[in-house]
């Protein structure tokens, strides 16, 4: 008798255990989001940097009809040495992979027919012997393309290798102009994180600590 009184009661003691059990909340991360990364503030990482460099406008692409492989093959090289000339990087594309060399990055948005832009050029161009190592990135809009092969041309950016003149194909500009002044610099540590940044025009002597 007791044997059978012990049995049911066993019976009812376990229902709340599993039922408390049933009403545990699961954890599930299936509807949270992501949130945004703001990449004008101070420490965030580098948007991803895509660059188009200019191919050179006033070259010919077309052959004739009657031309033999060989003369093609000439050809294609012939406008391979005429487009690295014109940017001074024998790749047309520029990622943020090719500008990971360890040192400090400075991008620049600008607009190649802003005077501010211009005077800023020249003041990194006139100080070129403090790029060792960090990288010039002179970045601008799609709708700037037409404008890139003269400016490349009348600043001879071609010479120096540190620098990379530009359209954006990644989207860094929307991601990272803070709707200021032109230029904007941005300045990316080692880390590739944002140190510091400027709006309008600024003087070497603030920027030389961040080259390297």
């Amino acid at each position: 008798m007791l044997q059978k009184l012990i049995l049911p009661l066993c019976l009812i003691c376990t229902v709340p255990s599993f039922a408390q059990v049933g009403i545990t909340p699961a954890k599930t991360t299936e509807n949270q989001t992501n949130t945004p990364i703001d990449y004008r503030i101070i420490g965030t990482p580098m948007p991803p940097l895509t660059v188009v460099l200019p191919a050179d406008t006033t070259k010919t692409n077309k052959s004739t009809t009657d031309d033999t492989e060989s003369k093609g093959r000439r050809k294609k090289k012939h406008d391979r040495d005429e487009e690295i000339s014109m940017t001074g990087h024998a790749k047309s594309v520029i990622t943020d992979q090719d500008l990971d060399n360890g040192a400090n990055l400075i991008v620049m948005m600008f607009n190649p027919t802003c005077s501010h832009c211009e005077e800023q050029t020249l003041t990194f161009l006139k100080n070129s012997q403090l790029f060792k190592r960090t990288k010039l990135v002179l970045l601008a809009n799609k709708g700037m393309r037409p404008y890139i092969p003269d400016f490349v041309r009348g600043y001879k950016t071609y010479e120096h290798p540190f620098i990379y003149v530009g359209i954006d194909s990644s989207g860094f500009n929307e991601n990272a102009y803070m709707y200021k002044a032109l230029p904007q610099i941005n300045i990316y540590g080692r880390d590739r994180k944002l140190m510091k940044y400027y709006n309008g025009q600024v003087a070497i002597d603030s920027l030389a600590k961040y080259i390297e």
